[in-house]
């Protein structure tokens, strides 16, 4: 009987199996990604359909005391019988605004804020503050009043460094550094090397805030967490000696600035030479920590959330030419590779652009989406080589005298793997020089 229905199942079944055979790798792909597209829709249903009875559930019986707590606090008439009607208005202050105008928690430690000092009619601007350094000078960390600011920001910075931040913002930006002082005391490694505190600059500081839309706890969570991952990784030091079997093919490479002055960071995946999770996400530290580097970190402007911030941006342009599920990196890395960007590189992407999408990437975009960050997601912009409007906006973005051929520019798409070693190499020791004055320099001070 067990024989029988084997040999009905065999039967039945052969027609699939001889197609599954002869299927091409394209086939293949196309077959997996069908299946993960429907696993992918329903996995999402089921998730809004448990998101809405989550906020059903929540939200009950709570109307009321919401309309409550966001009703402006009225006012009880004390007018007596007969007498005209007072009319008191009630002004709204956000919490940011109170938190910022208020300085309350320095006044309670006996700390003067420096706006309101500086704000003092009677003190002519450039005149010194009393116990502390003139106006014109960079502003002192709150709790040590005369102390030198170093190495979180340099020292005597004329006011214009921090022109691009609003009185708002500047306090905050005092305040967020003192907190990170802070915690350095009580975590010693925290901030324990030369190469973290070069990191750790005022310009930094303002991309962790600007991130958290200001709030100083969520920017100071998210500041130790990447000062305790550089510690790990120590990024500064990653050479293009650790990383040059992962970068043989041209893979990931930096091509000039765009229009805006951005440094564009060229990814193609269609190149990918491994599968080794460890060392692409090195390559791929060593080739973010290059994008950004700055020779003189330290005068690097703090900027506010209003101004442009185009020295600071990297431009990603990701090339899917030849890209297929075979090629792809395991999604623990690409997982681990979004972390980096969101976590670690914070307020430095501009913009991502995804050149010639196989429709199979959907699926792939559909799976890691939900672990994008909202902000980060509006930044991704696809082009399709077929659809003359998208080309054009492209050349309007970039130069296009140094974006390869195959990618509607003017360079020869062949990758010159002993030019790139060479400038990596110069690149590499022109970094060790200027960590080691660092280094130095810092020592002579202390």
């Amino acid at each position: 009987m067990a024989d029988r229905a084997q040999a009905l199942v065999a039967a039945a079944t052969a027609p699939f199996v001889d197609k599954l055979r002869g299927m091409t790798p394209l086939d293949v792909d196309t077959a997996v990604g069908a299946i993960f597209a429907v696993c992918a829709v329903v996995l999402q249903i089921g998730l809004f359909v448990l998101a809405r009875a989550i906020t059903k559930a929540l939200s009950a019986g709570t109307k009321p005391a919401a309309a409550e707590k966001d009703s402006p606090p009225s006012a009880k008439s004390t007018t007596p019988a007969g007498a005209a009607p007072v009319t008191v208005r009630v002004e709204r202050v956000t919490p940011v605004e109170a938190e910022v105008s208020g300085f309350a928690w320095m006044r309670a430690a006996g700390i003067t804020p420096h706006d309101a000092a500086s704000s003092d009619p009677g003190t002519p601007p450039g005149a010194a503050r009393p116990g502390g350094a003139p106006n014109d000078l960079a502003p002192d960390t709150p709790g040590t009043p005369g102390a030198p600011p170093s190495p979180l920001s340099p020292s005597s910075r004329p006011s214009a460094h921090y022109s691009k931040l609003t009185p708002a913002e500047l306090q905050r930006l005092r305040e967020f550094r003192a907190l990170v002082q802070k915690a350095a005391r009580d975590d010693p490694a925290l901030l324990g090397t030369s190469d973290l505190k070069r990191f750790a600059n005022d310009a930094c500081l303002c991309r962790y805030l600007r991130a958290r839309s200001w709030n100083l706890k969520k920017a100071l969570k998210m500041f130790s967490a990447t000062a305790r991952w550089r510690a790990k990784t120590r990024p500064e030091r990653v050479k293009w000696r650790d990383v040059q079997a992962e970068g043989a093919t041209g893979k990931q490479y930096l091509a000039g600035t765009d229009k805006e002055g951005r440094n564009v960071l060229v990814m193609r995946p269609g190149r990918e030479n491994t599968k080794e999770h460890a060392g692409n996400i090195r390559f791929l530290i060593y080739t973010l920590e290059r994008a950004t580097w700055r020779e003189k970190p330290e005068d690097d402007h703090p900027l506010g959330s209003h101004v442009e911030h185009h020295r600071e941006k990297l431009v990603l342009l990701i090339d899917f030419t030849g890209w297929t599920l075979a090629t792809a990196p395991p999604m623990r890395t690409s997982r681990e590779t979004l972390s980096i960007l969101q976590d670690h590189f914070p307020e430095r992407l501009a913009v991502a652009v995804c050149y010639n999408p196989p429709w199979i990437f959907a699926v792939f975009w559909k799976a890691i989406s939900p672990f994008i960050d909202p902000e980060t997601y509006r930044k991704i912009r696809f082009v399709n080589p077929k659809r003359e409007k998208e080309i054009n906006r492209m050349k309007r973005m970039f130069k296009m005298e140094s974006i390869e051929r195959d990618m509607g520019g003017e360079r020869d798409p062949a990758f010159d793997l002993e030019a790139f070693a060479s400038e990596a190499d110069a690149h590499d020791e022109r970094k060790d020089t200027a960590l080691g004055a660092f280094a130095a320099k810092l020592a002579a001070e202390e």
